[in-house]
């Protein structure tokens, strides 16, 4: 199910952020997103474009590839 692999990918998102102490603002500055862009991601609201996913991966000093491992099948 979709909302499956959201919420996981955006627990992914979330536990990379707050281990580099940033709010949900701070990665929207870094990625260049809105907050409630980085929130509804987070929360599973959202499904994640291939810019966005790039935006993230980049803000936070990781692959695109290693956020999606966080996805189990």
């Amino acid at each position: 199910m979709a909302t499956d692999i959201c919420l996981q990918l955006g627990k992914r998102i979330k536990s990379l952020r707050r281990a580099r102490g940033w709010r949900q603002i701070d990665l929207a500055a870094h990625a260049e997103l809105s907050k409630t862009h980085i929130c509804d991601l987070e929360l599973g609201r959202r499904e994640i474009g291939l810019r966005a996913l790039e935006r993230i991966a980049a803000a936070l000093d990781t692959q695109p590839s290693e956020l999606l491992k966080a996805i189990k099948h």
